[in-house]
This record gives structure tokens, sequence and C-alpha cells, in this order.
């Protein structure tokens, strides 16, 4: 993967391919996860998508979308391991499919570029009627998490999980932190993205390569100091003792059992496909031994999966079901690990659940989105697996692996969320 430097501040992967009939854009400002910027940061990524200083109403921003040929803006924030990041991205026909192909280019860049490096302000602040809609449309969404009793759970055995109080906290910060924010403080906290955070960039589609870098030169990147990235995987010591919480609400009337494993396995360990493979045969598939034993088997379970985070090395089990089957689940879902562990599985199941990965995998390739991310975990991760390896990796494979990752599990937490008697 070819990485070019533009105006010494922005890293920057272009992807050529004929293979679709759009164009894709998108810009990443990257920085280390702080509890004290996440919500500024995420209240950073609504006001940047409905209004800049040109375009000062969503309605303007969204006249502009359709006048280049109907495309797609949107912002988003994420966390990946310890890095906190705001995503900008833009869609468009490719332009050689577009008569005047090459303004519509033009334009797609001019109209980002204002987007992100041109908000709506006014005295240093963001405008203050923006930012009050803003700030009150990511209270609710944040709120929202509490009517999903499966979001909510999770977002609770997270808090119990992590040491590190920057990793307890939604991607999008909180209720009470983003209801103190001010547009004079939130501004700040956008200097400090554009000033300091690292920038990627990746553009996939039918393009000229020099063009692209031409029209980026034009932008205002900042130029960054050499510095060490942060290092974006998260491994903390296994803990002695159990966290464990468990809560009543009015609101439902199911219950959830959420569980936390520690696995910690390096993050560029070979051992890692094992890890993968181990989890889809414990809960990461409709082949598991959670889905077929604990759910269609037992009827334990409405809904339970198992997902391994690689990104921070723990296995996530969560479960849906009925309150009076909490208990039962939880002995039934240690059962199901110790069979792991023990070697108690059939290679024709293993072999489907290898088929089923590299199949996943390489349905990337249809999907510009999957073909972007992968571009941005290797600039994030400075780190490249090519397609052959990754299929190698997960064909090699043995029971044994299998096994030994599964002993390798350590339960850290636990949060059962019941229904108000």
């Amino acid at each position: 993967m070819k990485k070019t430097i533009i105006n010494h501040g922005a890293n920057l992967v272009i992807l050529p391919t004929t293979q679709f009939k759009t164009l894709h854009i998108a810009v990443d400002f990257s920085t280390a996860v702080e509890p004290e910027n996440i919500s500024a940061r995420a209240l950073v990524s609504y006001l940047t998508a409905v209004s800049s200083a040109r375009y000062k109403t969503q309605q303007q921003v969204a006249q502009k979308a359709i006048d280049l040929y109907g495309a797609q803006y949107q912002t988003d924030v994420f966390r990946i391991g310890q890095t906190h990041h705001v995503r900008f991205t833009l869609q468009i026909p490719a332009p050689t499919y577009i008569v005047g192909g090459k303004q519509l280019l033009t334009e797609a860049f001019d109209f980002l570029r204002e987007m992100i490096f041109n908000p709506l302000t006014e005295n240093h602040a963001f405008n203050e009627q923006v930012f009050a809609n803003e700030q009150q449309s990511l209270i609710n969404e944040l709120a929202s998490v509490k009517d999903d009793k499966s979001r909510y759970a999770v977002a609770k055995l997270r808090e119990i999980t992590y040491d590190k109080s920057g990793m307890r906290v939604s991607a999008s910060g909180n209720e009470e932190t983003v209801a103190h924010l001010n547009p004079s403080g939130v501004y700040q906290a956008y200097q400090n993205m554009i000033n300091d955070d690292a920038m990627n960039i990746v553009v996939l589609g039918d393009i000229n390569q020099q063009q692209i870098i031409s029209l980026l030169e034009k932008w205002p990147i900042v130029p960054h100091q050499a510095k060490e990235e942060k290092e974006p995987f998260y491994r903390q010591a296994s803990r002695l003792h159990l966290s464990e919480l468990v809560e009543h609400k009015t609101s439902i009337n199911q219950a959830m059992l959420t569980m936390s494993y520690q696995l910690n396995v390096k993050p560029f360990d070979d051992q890692r496909f094992a890890v993968m493979v181990m989890n889809s045969l414990l809960g990461g598939t409709p082949l598991s031994k959670l889905f077929m034993n604990v759910r269609e088997k037992e009827s334990l379970a409405y809904s339970i999966y198992s997902r391994w985070q690689h990104d921070t090395g723990f296995l996530t089990i969560a479960a849906g079901l009925d309150t009076t089957k909490v208990r039962q689940t939880d002995t039934m879902i240690q059962e199901q690990i110790k069979a792991v562990q023990e070697g108690d599985f059939d290679n024709q199941t293993v072999d489907a659940i290898k088929m089923s990965l590299i199949s996943d995998y390489l349905s990337q390739r249809d999907s510009p989105a999957s073909q972007m991310e992968v571009a941005f975990s290797r600039l994030l991760t400075r780190r490249e697996t090519s397609e052959q390896e990754w299929i190698d990796c997960v064909k090699s494979v043995t029971a044994d692996d299998i096994q030994n990752a599964a002993q390798k599990i350590s339960l850290q937490s636990r949060y059962i969320l019941l229904p108000e008697v």
C-alpha cells in the first residue's frame, strides 16, 4: 500500500479501481482517548455535519450535496483501542461517468474542505443556535441507549471492565458531559483536532493520483511535528477479583446477561488467528456452541453471541433471556467455554467456520467502505497482512491452537440487567 505525505501533515492512500461507479473520500482525525475530550469531539462531528461558514444551515448543506449529483456526506466518531476518531466521508458518482467530471471532482474536494476546515463560528466559538440544536441532538442520541437494553447492558459492562477511565466511556461521551459543554470550549476541541490529531486520508475510485494530490495540496492542512503516534491497541493487566454489577430497570421485560473475558494475545501475534476461529466456534456464528446449545437446543436465550475485540484484548459474551433463566444460562455458558478448552468440538464444524471467516473476509472486495477500512487500519497500525497471508493463517489454525486460545480467557466482569419486580 503506497502512502503519500500531504503538506507534511496528512497521510494519503489512493486506492485506484474501476470496480465501482462511485468515488469515495474519507478523512480521519485520531488522537489518544481522553475522558475530558471525548464528548466535545463527538459534538464537533455533529456540528460539522450540518453547517459551515459558507453553508450555514443543514438545508444548504443538503442542497450542495444534491448539486454534487446526489453526493452523500456524513461525519462519525468511533474508537479503535485507545484512540478516538472523528471521520468525514463523501461519496460522489465517479467523475469518469459524468460530463464535466473534472469540475465535479474539484467541487467535491472544495466542499469537503469547507465542511472540515471552515466551521460556522463567531468570536472563536461555534454559532450558538447551531450549537444548541446539535448539543440537544447528541444528548438525545446518548439518552436513547437507555431504551435499548442490549446497547445499555454492553455500555454498563464496559464501565466495570476497563481500568483506564477513557476506555469506560462511549465514543460519543455521556449526557452529563455533553450538557455542560459550551460553544467556545468545543471550538477549542475542534482546533486541537485540526492542529494536533494524526490525519489520514483515503480515496477510492477511478481517479488520477496526481489530480487528487493537487487538490489536497490546496487544503489548509497543518504541518505536524515529527512525533511517535499513539499505539492504538489497548491491553490491561488481569484483575485478581471479578467486577460484578446487577441492576434493575422498570422499562424492560427481559433480562440481559453480559460478561467480559480477558484474552491478552499480543496484537500482531499469529495466535490472533486461532482466537478468531475460537471465538467463532464459541459464539461468533450460527454454528457456534453458544448459539446451537444455549439458544437452539436448550432454549435458554432469545439471543446470544460472543465477540472478540482485537483492539482491546477482551472477549464479550451477551445474552438476552428470561429473568428466571439467568443463573442456568450463566452455568451453561461456562460449560461451553470449558468444552472448547478441552477440545470437545469436531473438525467438520471448525472447517466450516474457517471457510465462513474466509468468505466474509473476501467479501470486503465488494464493499468500498470495507476496502477503505482496511487501508485506514494499515495506516493506524503501520502493519500490513496480505490477503493470501491472512487466508493461509486462518486455514493453518489447528484444534490444539483453538484449545490453547480458549485456555487463555479469564472472566473479568459480569453485568446483569433485570426487570424491576
